[in-house]
């Protein structure tokens, strides 16, 4: 308890030294809880925003037919080639049993066959190119959160019903309850042969959605899985699985470790597909860094500077404790307690800054209905970690001052003192 007095009386006597270190410390960590929080928060909307509401990873059939060798014995399903061109489009026909053993992994928070294909969709003389996608809705909904982006309608595909796009549905003039013909490419993920649209009936409209992407909302079309599967001649088989993880930068390592248990099977992650955007996010995230260690030397250099003064300047007072039996490790302990309770002070003092930083910025920059740019999560987390580890670099900042003071010639330092 001697030498925390004594830290803490060194402290206040130096209170215009304390008090200008401490506000340093305040305004680096702030700065650091400032822009760990606005860029994780920046990052996570982007990546939300990009492969939030879409698979992270699709899986298709290389083979055609997709031959599936079944031992009862070791309930063990080995996929292997059966020759010809390498084709992703070709029908997926032992889907259902690879979805039942995806199905037990707890990383995955959806999984949706598909059926789909290219085709035209038309309404009186009006034709319009589209992208037929056979699913079952409420398994494609866990994806596309298409239940909650129902503009119009009913949440219901079935036979010979279908849900459109905005886009779509305004270019057509469509509402819910119209008619429409809807045609296939025959060839296009089913049976090969020539590219000519064949009529495959009349449908009716039941919902409108709004999936927040134009290029989908004038494209696609969803239908019931059995209908994707008779409009493009798959017999029970799909084109594809889409997969969502519950941690979307798990979706590469997962595809790879999943390719090698399934090896006739294309695993394809959303990271693959979009490797601007993940180089976008790398370098957003060194920069942050960056930023965030040279904020953190700058504090452990001035929590350095200012005890290095302290030591020349007490350094009678150190010389008289080694005379009155402080040891030398008691001395050096001194300064590290105070290295700790500056770094420790700082640091609480800036997270609050931070928090009226982060505050401030998002109050002043939301639009017009009050909602922020994009949302932050005020992770405690973050708080705890920038106290500690400012803490730790006040004690380190410390340990080249405390070394010197522990140095300090006991006679010399009263007699010159």
């Amino acid at each position: 308890m001697f030498i925390w007095k004594a830290a803490l009386r060194f402290l206040i006597e130096g209170r215009s030294q304390t008090l200008f270190i401490a506000v340093g410390i305040a305004i680096g960590i702030s700065v650091l809880v400032f822009l760990n929080i606005l860029i994780t928060g920046l990052q996570q909307d982007l990546v939300n925003t990009t492969v939030g509401d879409s698979p992270h990873i699709v899986v298709t059939s290389r083979e055609d037919p997709l031959q599936s060798l079944f031992n009862p014995e070791d309930d063990i399903l080995i996929l292997s080639r059966s020759g010809g061109m390498f084709d992703t489009s070709r029908p997926f026909n032992d889907w259902q049993y690879v979805m039942d053993q995806l199905g037990n992994r707890e990383l995955l928070s959806a999984i949706s066959p598909v059926a789909e294909g290219s085709g035209f969709i038309s309404r009186g003389e009006k034709t319009v190119s589209i992208r037929a996608r056979g699913v079952d809705l409420n398994r494609a909904d866990g994806i596309y959160n298409v239940r909650d982006r129902l503009i119009d309608g009913d949440f219901v595909v079935g036979k010979n019903q279908v849900l459109v796009g905005i886009g779509l549905a305004e270019e057509l003039d469509l509402t819910p309850g119209d008619l429409i013909r809807l045609s296939a490419l025959e060839g296009n993920g089913g049976e090969p042969g020539p590219a000519n649209p064949s009529i495959a009936g009349s449908y009716s409209v039941r919902g409108i959605f709004d999936l927040g992407s134009q290029a989908v909302n004038s494209s696609w079309v969803f239908i019931s899985l059995e209908g994707g599967q008779s409009l493009y001649r798959l017999s029970d088989g799909v084109t594809s699985l889409e997969l969502q993880l519950n941690d979307v930068f798990q979706a590469e390592e997962l595809a790879r470790n999943l390719e090698k248990s399934y090896p006739s099977l294309s695993w394809s992650s959303w990271e693959e597909e979009n490797p601007d955007l993940l180089s976008a996010l790398s370098s957003q995230s060194i920069s942050s860094y960056v930023i965030q260690a040279f904020v953190l030397l700058a504090v452990a250099l001035g929590i350095s500077s200012v005890l290095a003064v302290s030591v020349m300047q007490k350094s009678k007072q150190i010389g008289i404790l080694k005379a009155l039996g402080i040891s030398t490790a008691g001395v050096s302990r001194i300064f590290l307690i105070q290295g700790a309770l500056l770094g420790l002070i700082g640091s609480i003092l800036g997270s609050v800054i931070g928090g009226f930083l982060l505050w401030g910025f998002f109050t002043f920059t939301a639009d017009e209905t009050g909602e922020p740019l994009f949302p932050i999560t005020f992770d405690p987390l973050v708080f705890i970690m920038a106290i500690a580890i400012a803490t730790l670099a006040g004690m380190g900042a410390a340990a080249i001052p405390a070394r010197r003071a522990a140095k300090l010639n006991t006679i010399e330092v009263i007699k010159n003192g």
